[in-house]
């Protein structure tokens, strides 16, 4: 494609009859022709004939669906915007009429370019300098406006490039002006403010103007709001330095004091998952913090782990992973709601049965994450966690109840039952009572009986770490490990069956 032939097609642009086929043709060299020159790609992106393709009045619009001139257009300026570098000094240039386009679409399209661009250069240091003053500016009005299309790729730019920008006064400007805004264009705005606050607490301090904001809406009478709020700060409390900053705020008495006061004001139950987000993204990191500072909290846990309210239960059982995250959170619960995790493991053993598949999955994700940690365990915690497989077992020394799980025709059932096991047969008291299960090993053993691709690799994965473990006879541990080195997938041929009916 010559820049002669890329002048011809833009002047036969100008004939409105022309302006379908020229498109498409335009569309199909572009498609052909691997790499293109520059000045062709940097001549379509700033041609007006290309734009004005997309001012058509109601009754111009073609017949043909299969001819869109904004599908068109869509295509030719996605193509050219893929060839283009955030390095390039003529950049804001070239965007320029895309990011100024009424509409939203083609606005869109020139903010996922330099998304894809930047995510492609992620391990590139020094990219906040590749984006000029006027591409903040654009960037800056694309997270004001209402379409999703364009707030979210804007935010997701500026999460990666604005830290080095943050002192320039026209960034504080937008900020304080964006403030004024809906509620959704707030909402960007406090997670683009904690995203960039989670690189460090000099960052945060910049920006902490737009946090103390966020803060303040805690006590709006907007609970929808509210609810907003409190999951993107949950965020920041994953780091110490936010965590501090939430404290010197005073934020987990007020949140705190909202559970407390709860009977006096029912709207504010709908904050309640919200807030146990919240605590148990804190506990992660901070278990001692929130299980001995904050009991008021872990008993509105409790109490919804033992209410079955369906709305309730999903943060509930994260929560309960969350807060067991660490061996430190195991061993606090234990020492101080040694009585409630019990009743509310026989709860989870209840819910397994009856709760609808999404929410039975749930409790399954939730139990495995409690059971599984990436250091190794000591033995006090193994004993605890030992205790606690027991109260979710009703007291069985045997895996009877997941047995029947597996047996389960639903694949994803079966995955996160045979999930959940392996991660109780990390322990020495799991491949016990897996070994007191009657038929359970056959099972696991037996190919013939899977046919869903991924419950094939949770099982071997399961298989494989009993076949680690020195818990079997040597028979036993031979079959193990030829499992192991056929692999999850393997398949039995006609021959081999065969010769063993023989």
């Amino acid at each position: 494609m010559t820049e002669e032939w890329c002048c011809e097609k833009l002047e036969n642009l100008k004939i409105k009859e022309n302006r379908l086929s020229t498109l498409e043709e335009i569309r199909g060299r572009l498609n052909e022709t691997p790499n293109l020159a520059s000045k062709v790609t940097n001549r379509l992106l700033t041609s007006p004939e290309i734009y004005d393709c997309l001012e058509v009045e109601d009754d111009e619009a073609p017949v043909d669906a299969s001819a869109d001139p904004m599908d068109l257009v869509s295509d030719i300026l996605s193509i050219c915007m893929s060839n283009l570098s955030l390095r390039q000094n003529d950049l804001p240039k070239l965007l320029d009429r895309a990011l100024q386009h009424k509409r939203p679409r083609i606005r869109a399209l020139a903010l996922n370019a330099i998304l894809k661009e930047l995510e492609n250069q992620i391990s590139d240091d020094n990219m906040g300098d590749a984006i000029s003053d006027d591409l903040l500016r654009h960037l800056l009005r694309a997270l004001q406006e209402p379409e999703t299309q364009l707030g979210s790729p804007a935010l997701k730019i500026l999460t990666i490039v604005l830290e080095d920008h943050l002192e320039k006064p026209f960034i504080k400007d937008t900020f304080l002006e964006a403030l004024k805004g809906s509620e959704v264009v707030k909402c960007r705005l406090y997670e683009l403010a904690v995203n960039l606050s989670k690189g460090s607490a000099a960052t945060l301090e910049k920006v902490g103007f737009v946090l103390d904001h966020a803060l303040s809406e805690l006590d709006n009478d907007d609970v929808l709001l509210q609810v907003n709020i409190l999951e993107i700060l949950a965020s920041l409390a994953e780091q110490n330095h936010g965590v501090t900053f939430l404290e010197k705020q005073q934020v987990f008495d007020v949140i705190s004091k909202k559970v407390e006061l709860i009977e006096q004001n029912p709207l504010d139950r709908l904050l309640v998952p919200g807030i146990m987000k919240f605590f148990g993204k804190i506990s992660s990191i901070q278990p001692q913090k929130i299980i001995t500072g904050y009991p008021r909290m872990i008993q509105c846990l409790f109490e919804c782990l033992h209410s079955g309210d369906v709305s309730l239960l999903p943060a509930a059982f994260d929560t309960l992973a969350n807060l067991c995250q660490s061996q430190q959170g195991v061993i606090l619960l234990e020492e101080h709601y040694s009585n409630d995790v019990k009743e509310s493991l026989e709860d989870y053993s209840s819910y397994l049965r009856n709760l609808p598949s999404e929410l039975k999955n749930r409790a399954f994700s939730s139990l495995e994450i409690i059971f599984t940690f990436d250091e190794p365990v000591s033995n006090n915690v193994s004993d605890i966690l030992r205790k606690w497989f027991g109260h979710l077992n009703g007291g069985e020394k045997h895996m009877q109840f997941l047995m029947d799980f597996c047996r389960n025709p639903f694949p994803d059932i079966k995955i996160s039952t045979l999930n959940l096991i392996g991660a109780a047969c990390l322990y020495p008291w799991g491949i016990e009572t897996l070994k007191n299960t009657a038929g359970f090993l056959e099972y696991l053993l037996d190919r013939k009986i899977e046919f869903d691709k991924e419950a094939k690799y949770a099982k071997y994965c399961v298989i494989k770490i009993l076949a680690e473990s020195c818990a079997f006879d040597v028979e036993t541990n031979n079959q193990l490990r030829t499992y192991v080195n056929e692999g999850p997938y393997y398949v039995q041929s006609i021959m081999d069956v065969a010769v063993e009916g023989n």
